[in-house]
């Protein structure tokens, strides 16, 4: 089996992939005059600059909890996965489009096109390596019981999710741009060059909103999925002492890290040793089934019903 991909080692690929797309799309673009190669320049200052954020927001995140933040720094990531997605979506998508439509009213020959169809094509293939490995992560996250699709929308690991959207926003730019510039060398209208630039940086401002958007929810407190809810009732309700499962709220802390409060009705003629042994029983078992689980409390509560 191979070793699993951490979160680090998918935030370095993205990052090195993204310095050489940077140097070698904007030396090539610089002399060829194409705003495509420009716009993948922009694209992969983008990557580069989001890679190094969501670097410092993953090592901050693992800090551990003190005093001053008890619960942990986990949710550092999400801030830092925002920044990014803002500088993606004005200080890159923007730009792209905006100089991607002024070759179309005003173009301009490209020249020298062989050196940008040798690094489009490099481009396309280390991008598709880097997307390759968060792809991989995501599959590896899911267990074997989820598809990366349903982890990409309902997981919490937005440092993932981020350079996925990188990655194959790279391969895809790549694509794109190898795509006009051959419609250019064939039909020799320079606005195909624009029209390349445009949708790289249209592209660009896409992906950027929605992983603003999600990260957004996130911050605000979003619960876990419906199916790891679940499984936690069904671990809390296989302990014999417990009579019902009265609330359960499991909210995400970071990236992988969860908080879990559940509230248990237990049966009678229990001691305060009993009941905190079945409180540590059911951390337990949760913990072991559930390891996102970062913080759990367990709380002991009389129903409604039963209050006179």
């Amino acid at each position: 089996m191979s070793k699993p991909l951490s979160d680090l080692a998918v935030v370095a690929t993205s990052l090195m992939v993204s310095v050489f797309d940077v140097s070698l799309n904007l030396i090539v673009g610089i002399l060829t005059g194409s705003q495509t190669m420009i716009a993948q320049a922009l694209q992969g200052s983008s990557d580069l600059v989001t890679a190094g954020l969501l670097f410092v927001g993953v090592k901050r995140s693992r800090k551990q909890p003190d005093k001053k933040h008890p619960l942990g720094y986990g949710s550092e990531v999400f801030f830092w996965v925002l920044i990014a997605g803002m500088f993606m979506f004005l200080g890159t998508g923007f730009l792209s489009v905006y100089l991607g439509y002024q070759q179309i009213i005003d173009p301009g020959e490209v020249e020298r096109i062989g050196f940008a169809f040798a690094v489009l094509s490099f481009g396309f293939m280390t991008n598709g390596f880097a997307f390759s490995r968060s792809l991989k992560r995501l599959r590896q996250t899911g267990n074997g019981k989820k598809s990366w699709r349903r982890q990409l929308f309902n997981s919490s690991l937005v440092e993932t999710k981020a350079t996925f959207t990188l990655d194959l926003l790279g391969t895809s730019s790549a694509l794109m741009g190898l795509i006009a510039l051959g419609l250019y060398v064939v039909t020799g209208d320079a606005r195909f060059d624009g029209v390349g630039g445009v949708l790289v940086g249209g592209s660009m401002m896409i992906s950027a909103g929605a992983l603003i958007a999600d990260v957004r929810s996130l911050i605000v407190g979003r619960t876990a999925p419906q199916s790891i809810q679940n499984k936690i009732e069904k671990i809390v309700e296989s302990n014999e002492h417990v009579q019902d499962l009265l609330d359960l709220k499991a909210v995400f802390l970071g990236s992988e890290k969860m908080l879990v409060l559940i509230e248990v009705h237990l049966q009678d003629d229990l001691d305060t040793d009993d009941i905190e042994k079945i409180s540590d029983d059911i951390k337990d078992s949760v913990k072991a089934k559930i390891p996102s689980a970062f913080l759990i409390q367990v709380e002991v509560e009389t129903p409604d019903s039963e209050v006179s």
